[in-house]
């Protein structure tokens, strides 16, 4: 039966898939590289389990375009102002310093112009994946020199769009300036309207599907408005990916942002993963010992160019050069972006050439080498200062790109409104969750930031970054929905301080058996305000002695 065979291929890329991917998460190589190596495995260079095919090809496109979708949603406006004009000039210099130098490099070699052009700006972008990861790891963002290469990352993930729109220019134009100049003109056109309309467009789709409290609803509309975008760009002569980044970008900037991060989670992952799988297996791994002497030529000499200048370009921002070093160091491999940007290539005859193969073997062995080489250096290397031990050169201050210390408030009524203005008062920051689209929309009229979220499902609090919050307020108007969130939250994490209010008195030993920091009762603590306030009022204004009082009461009351 055909059915069976294709059953059986599905078994084997799963477990295949899944198998490599934890080894090279063990090994501490990052998700991509175990993609890679899985496509290698079945594909045509392997067990040849897999072939390469239109719907494979499809799904890989598909999964571009929600790789991007997913970085949007991590760039809204409010953030990319906060990157701050040194951080923006560091990190663009470091793309038009390295572009520009591999380029050369590459014409020099034999390439025609416009591929040059495509491999410089391919290889200046790092592995975001893989940074984060290694940063993430040793608590390498809280300092000065994991802030300054977190900032050049940020950079290069608003770059893919320009980028992207640049390669299609190269590809599909006679002259090449004419032609990218003409694209960027119908990417602005194109542009400038949904960003001056679309947010508030997004937000009042989003409002009137959330109304109905169905979350395969909002899945259902994520899913739409990222291929719809992807269509619609493609429709204008764009790329498909260039429609997943803008979508993301817009829904970055509503109060649905982390919702909608959350329920494409799985999607997203499964449909990248596939991405990577396919340029796996259009890796041609069993090569001459000559061509693979090549590969390891290219991924070499990219790690000590690449590290070179972003060192010398962190240097002249103001870091001394060990941090400097440390800097260069992370970012010298390339990107998962590269795979997007040679892919956008090769569907042009003009930019399809064979040294992209080479190209994406050397990009997959240098991020496979970044974590040896960050491991070897920290060997070498004496720890870096805290961040907080010394000014950030890179000005990059937003709690939201990796929050710490925040508080994180649960409901948007009353009383979780009073406590987030009380805090962001206070200099406290806030992230604000509630899954009432009205009473998040009041919230954030008021200036306040909540977002629409689910405060029991542990990937929207992974997207709050709860595991370096400092304090949770739960002031939910749903019982059963506090009651699990108070449960779960206790469980993950038993050590931090957990507030929660609640309307009847009854209530309190419930929350208590949960274990919970502290219990307001809001009748309790209404009856003690109005006893204070009445005492205080009894002082300042003693009632007189005898039974003249009665008749003035009674003169009041009538």
């Amino acid at each position: 039966m055909p059915e069976m065979s294709y059953l059986l291929q599905l078994v084997l890329v799963l477990a295949t898939a899944l198998a490599l991917v934890l080894a090279s998460v063990r090994a501490g190589l990052g998700v991509v590289v175990g993609y890679l190596a899985a496509g290698v495995l079945l594909g045509p260079q392997g067990l040849a389990v897999v072939e390469e095919s239109a719907l494979v090809h499809a799904f890989g496109e598909f999964g571009i375009v929600f790789l991007l979708f997913a970085i949007g949603l991590e760039l809204p406006l409010a953030r990319l102002r906060t990157i701050g004009v040194r951080s923006f000039l560091l990190g663009g210099q470091q793309i038009v310093v390295t572009a520009a130098l591999i380029a050369v490099t590459a014409f020099w070699l034999g390439a025609s112009a416009r591929l040059a052009v495509v491999v410089g700006l391919a290889l200046s972008l790092s592995s975001t994946a893989v940074v984060l990861r290694l940063l993430s790891e040793r608590e390498g963002l809280r300092t000065r020199f994991g802030r300054t290469a977190f900032a050049i990352l940020m950079v290069q993930d608003v770059a893919v769009g320009p980028l992207l729109i640049t390669v299609f220019a190269l590809g599909s134009g006679e002259s090449p300036l004419a032609e990218i100049a003409f694209t960027f003109l119908k990417s602005v056109v194109f542009v400038v309207p949904l960003l001056l309309g679309g947010r508030r467009m997004l937000e009042w789709l989003y409002r009137r599907v959330a109304a109905f409290a169905q979350p395969e609803l909002l899945v259902a509309l994520s899913l739409l408005i990222a291929v719809a975008f992807a269509y619609a760009t493609s429709l204008a002569g764009l790329s498909l990916a260039f429609g997943g980044f803008l979508a993301g970008m817009l829904l970055a900037d509503t109060s649905f942002r982390h919702q909608v991060g959350a329920d494409i989670g799985p999607f997203r992952g499964l449909l990248v993963g596939l991405f990577f799988l396919t340029v796996g297996l259009g890796l041609e791994v069993w090569r001459p010992p000559a061509e693979w002497a090549e590969v390891l030529a290219i991924a070499i000499s990219l790690l000590l160019a690449k590290g070179i200048v972003v060192t010398l370009l962190v240097r002249s921002a103001g870091l001394d050069w060990r941090l400097a070093w440390r800097v260069g160091l992370l970012l010298a491999q390339g990107g998962e972006f590269a795979f997007v940007l040679f892919a956008a290539a090769a569907g042009f005859p003009a930019l399809d050439h064979p040294i992209l193969g080479e190209l994406g073997l050397a990009v997959a062995v240098s991020m496979a080498a970044t974590p040896l080489l960050v491991r070897l250096s920290g060997a070498l290397l004496p720890p870096a200062q805290p961040a907080a031990a010394v000014p950030l050169v890179a000005e990059l201050r937003d709690p939201e790109a990796e929050p710490a210390g925040h508080v994180i408030v649960a409901g948007a009524g009353p009383a979780g409104q009073r406590v987030a203005r009380a805090l962001g008062e206070a200099g406290v920051p806030v992230v604000g969750l509630d899954q009432s689209v009205e009473r998040v929309a009041r919230a954030r009229r008021r200036g306040l930031p909540f977002f629409f979220g689910d405060v029991t499902r542990p990937d929207i609090l992974e997207d709050v970054h709860v595991e370096r919050a400092r304090a949770i307020v739960l002031a939910l108007e749903d019982r059963r929905c506090m009651c699990q969130a108070a449960a779960l939250l206790r469980y993950l994490f038993p050590d931090l301080p957990l507030l929660v209010r609640v309307v009847e008195e009854e209530d309190c030993e419930t929350f208590r058996a949960l274990g919970v920091t502290l219990v307001v009762s809001e009748i309790v603590a209404t009856g003690r305000v109005l006893a204070d306030a009445t005492l205080r009022l009894l002082a300042a204004d003693p009632p007189p002695a005898g039974p003249d009082r009665r008749p003035e009461v009674s003169s009041r009351l009538r």
